[in-house]
């Protein structure tokens, strides 16, 4: 059950990323909490490289929430499958 909280919390995360990136790309704006913002207009190459690795970081923690689940959903159905 741990482990599906975890993978529950990472898909959150998740979530939360992929909204962010996709409202990047619709504004042309990256949101920067920690500095000035910085614009698609001024400055591209730094705009798609944080943005390509936004989504790489994104798509990277979804898979790792889907393994998680997937072990977790696994031990489940062995437990069950042990107490008969």
């Amino acid at each position: 059950m741990a482990a599906l909280a975890i993978a529950a919390l990472i898909g959150w995360g998740c979530i939360i990323g992929a909204t962010e990136v996709v409202e990047s790309l619709r504004s042309g704006v990256l949101n920067n909490r920690k500095g000035p913002d910085i614009l698609a207009a001024e400055q591209p190459v730094l705009y798609w490289a944080l943005i390509s690795f936004y989504t790489a970081a994104t798509l990277t923690a979804a898979g790792l929430a889907l393994l998680v689940m997937a072990i977790a959903v696994r031990d489940l159905i062995r437990a069950q499958g042990a107490d008969q």
